[in-house]
């Protein structure tokens, strides 16, 4: 392969990657939220615990999937720039 074809790869390999971790988070969000939901109906003394943990967990990976998918568009940009040269 030559030069531009790896740019190519490389960009349309950042850009599912960017999907995946998009839809990763949205799942972990839904399953965080229906935690809490079930949550209501098991009191028990680790449940408030639980919820924050939780919540902890979802608000965590999607903070690291904004992050690293706006790290992964900065890349896709550059490669774009060597790609129009």
């Amino acid at each position: 392969m030559n030069n531009k074809e790896d740019i190519k790869f490389k960009i349309d390999q950042l850009r599912q990657d960017k999907i995946i971790y998009g839809v990763e988070a949205v799942a972990t969000d839904l399953a965080v939220m229906l935690g809490i939901y079930f949550s209501t109906y098991f009191k028990s003394q680790y449940t408030s615990f639980l919820v924050f943990l939780s919540v902890f967990i979802g608000v965590g990976y999607t903070l690291f999937m904004g992050i690293t998918n706006f790290n992964r568009l900065q890349k896709i940009k550059e490669l774009e720039k060597q790609l129009n040269k």
